[in-house]
């Protein structure tokens, strides 16, 4: 059994933790079907949570995590108080069983311990791996990165499985301007979905007004399905499982092919932006329907160059809109009463029956737009600015 950590921003620690528990009866074996593990213990700690599995298990949880930022290995914790005595015990962690060569990048941190010297640390640390690798050329591109954290003189050593950070789906092809992260984007969708049943949900269109990249769209369509087609960093591991080696591995899987939403559709007032959404939609499409294949049915879309302040949408059956406005000077020119008038001016023109809007904490949707309540607010961070996401519901 192997130690993870599975770091998640701030808040988003049992969304995640919710995740796994979904996804937990359908990762596979090493026979390529799906395993009869039991869920493990869970730790939740402050930015993550902490169990022990079998590492072939484990490791699935790359492809399915959506609120999540990366996933760790645990290999060592040990008190350490001089570097004589780190440098031991790091070079005795099973570096052979993990890394190809000794080509690694480096994160590391250290506060409240004799050892408070970063530099010092990576210094031995490098020398270490040099050392167990002396014999192994280096490749030109590093096969992972080596976590160190030292605290209270207690010193943890991890090896990053994710590589990349888990919001870079590997289906976003291009980025507007300051772009919503899909991990937040999940988050905010599942908390506007809430305790909605799939039947009703296969009924409601989401309108994102001011849609940008469309990554609310792109997420949502995608929220119940795998990202198997970028790099993960365990991949180059020498204990890397060789079923993921595989191009087809995700065919193996059989979670349930949930319909998602009825119809997905966004407004832009930048018509650069229309071919962006199509092309990041376009390739979330290619993808599932490669994974999918005899059960995928292209989603209805209707993607729009329209001004949400002056437009307007009817939708056949519930109408749901989810937004991220542009903050600062801009909307406040173009709406009275700035992002407090918004939400009364998107309940007005559109009448949804849900309306979740994420805008700077000071400037609070109080009171809610006639005909409709707040029915929950969520305080999170948007790129270092403290955000609220609330969910309007008509009465």
């Amino acid at each position: 059994m192997v130690r993870f950590f599975v770091a998640t921003p701030l808040g988003f620690e049992e969304s995640a933790l919710s995740e796994m528990r979904e996804v937990w009866p359908y990762l596979l074996g090493k026979d390529a079907k799906a395993h009869t593990q039991p869920f493990p213990a869970v730790e939740v700690l402050q930015g993550g949570f902490e169990f022990e599995a079998d590492l072939f298990t484990a490791l699935q949880l790359n492809f399915f995590l959506k609120t999540a930022n990366r996933i760790l290995v645990r290999l060592a914790s040990f008190k350490a108080r001089d570097l004589p005595k780190f440098y031991q015990k790091f070079k005795s962690l099973p570096w052979l069983e993990y890394l190809p060569h000794g080509n690694v990048e480096w994160e590391i941190a250290a506060q409240k311990s004799r050892l408070n010297n970063e530099k010092r640390l990576h210094e031995s640390a490098a020398e270490a791996l040099a050392e167990i690798f002396a014999k192994i050329p280096a490749a030109k591109e590093p096969c992972a990165t080596i976590y160190i954290r030292m605290e209270d003189d207690l010193c943890t050593v991890s090896l990053d499985s994710t590589g990349e950070h888990l919001h870079k789906r590997g289906w976003s092809v291009l980025k507007g301007e300051a772009p919503l992260r899909e991990t937040i984007a999940a988050f905010l969708l599942k908390e506007l979905i809430g305790e909605t049943s799939t039947a009703e949900l296969a009924k409601v269109t989401l309108l994102d007004p001011m849609m940008g990249a469309g990554t609310f769209l792109t997420e949502a369509r995608s929220l119940q399905s795998g990202q198997y087609a970028r790099p993960f960093a365990f991949q180059k591991w020498k204990k890397a499982p060789k079923l993921f080696q595989s191009t087809s591995f995700a065919l193996n899987y059989t979670l349930p092919v949930t319909p998602g939403f009825a119809k997905y559709a966004g407004f832009d007032i930048n018509e650069d932006m229309l071919p962006v959404v199509q092309g990041n939609f376009a390739e979330v499409e290619r993808q599932l329907a490669l994974v999918q294949r005899k059960s995928f049915k292209a989603a209805e879309t209707d993607f729009r160059v329209q001004d949400a302040l002056q437009g307007e949408y009817k939708a056949e059956g519930p109408l749901w809109i989810i937004v991220n406005p542009p903050y600062g000077e801009r909307l406040p020119e173009a709406v009275q009463g700035g992002l407090k008038g918004l939400a009364e001016v998107l309940c007005r023109r559109y009448g949804p029956q849900k309306l979740g809007i994420l805008y700077p904490e000071k400037e609070k949707v109080q009171p809610a737009p006639k005909g409709y309540r707040v029915f929950k607010e969520i305080k999170i961070n948007n790129g270092g600015l403290r955000c609220l996401f609330t969910v309007l519901t008509r009465l």
